[in-house]
Formats: structure tokens, C-alpha cells, sequence
């Protein structure tokens, strides 16, 4: 028997209500600075987004994750620069599927697709200080803790710190010629 491996397909305004209930829920709102949104808003960023990386004009880009035909989560990557070689990672699976691996599999999924620009030179993600798991992502997929951020954002009313995670194209280059980490895509 194998294990079902999930897919990243293109977000699409149909995704709204999915993405929208994985904010709502609890482990969402306990772990991410996710500012209050409506679904009006919601789908205009899903329209403002792409998940054609050929797009020359795109800053945004946005996929869904499907596992055994469902839709389990998202990967965005946002605020692309050309110029500097930086974009933002960020990804949100639903609560139900956490703690299989698979939001190491998606993201590791789109840095392969990221890296295949020739001027990518750096990719950076954000974590709570107290989200273990992200920083286990982060981790598994070579990026570095770079700094804190203190009391960077508000969750529940209290202010939290965030951490800056980053991974440099050559670091990411490295980290694929080794053969323990090829079994990690």
C-alpha cells in the first residue's frame, strides 16, 4: 500500500469557503497573526494570486493543497522581488492533517518550483516563537533562524514574538545534492 501524496494545484475562487474554514479554527487562530478577514477579501486575494510562475508581472502566487481529492491547505508565495532574488513563503494545512509531514512535503514542493528561477537568490518565512512545528519545517528544509521580532504581532489579544527564517539558493542547492535529503521531497 502507498501513501497518498498531495498535490499543489492552482487556488481557484471555488477554494474561498476551504481556506476560509482553516482560518477559523483553532490551532489557526492560536498560532498565526491572521488579521480579521471576510470571504469578499479572502477571494480577492485568491484572484490577485497565480500559480503560473511564468507570469512576468506576478508578485503573488497561491496554490492549494489537494490530498486524495480534498483540499487540505494552501502555499502562498508573496512580495517577489526580481530585482533583490527574495520572495515570502507562507502555507496553512487544516488542523485534521497536522503532524504527518505534509506541509514539509508542499513547502519543500514550491521551493523546487522557486529555485528553478535563475534569479532566485533567497527565500524567508515567519514563525511564532511557540509554533514548534513550523520551526520543524523550517528546519527539515535547511532554512536558518535568522532573528526575532519582539512582540511583533497580536494573537488573542497579546502580543507575540515572530521569527524570521531564511534560506539562500545555495544553502537550498547544497541541501539537494545530499543524498538523506532527496528522500525528503
Amino acid at each position: 500500500m502507498t501513501t497518498p501524496q498531495p498535490r499543489l494545484v492552482p487556488a481557484l475562487p471555488e477554494h474561498v469557503d476551504v481556506w476560509m474554514a482553516m482560518r477559523e479554527e483553532p490551532v489557526s487562530r492560536r498560532r498565526m497573526p491572521l488579521e480579521p478577514a471576510t470571504r469578499e477579501s479572502l477571494l480577492e486575494r485568491l484572484q490577485e494570486a497565480t500559480s503560473d510562475l511564468t507570469d512576468p508581472k506576478a508578485t503573488s502566487f497561491r496554490w492549494m493543497v489537494e490530498l486524495e481529492g480534498r483540499i487540505i491547505g494552501t502555499v502562498s508565495a508573496r512580495e517577489l522581488s526580481r530585482f533583490q532574488g527574495r520572495i515570502e513563503i507562507g502555507y496553512m494545512l487544516s488542523s485534521a492533517y497536522h503532524g504527518r509531514g505534509i506541509g514539509t512535503r508542499v513547502v519543500g514542493m514550491v521551493l523546487e518550483r522557486l529555485f528553478e528561477w535563475p534569479f532566485l537568490h533567497r527565500v524567508w518565512l515567519t514563525t511564532a516563537a511557540d509554533n514548534l512545528a513550523s520551526q520543524g519545517l523550517a528546519r527539515k528544509l535547511g532554512f536558518t533562524l535568522e532573528g526575532v521580532m519582539r512582540e511583533h504581532y497580536l494573537i488573542d489579544g497579546k502580543r507575540k514574538d515572530q521569527q524570521v527564517w531564511g534560506l539562500l539558493r545555495s544553502e537550498w542547492e547544497a541541501r539537494r545534492a545530499t543524498p538523506r535529503s532527496r528522500t525528503d521531497r
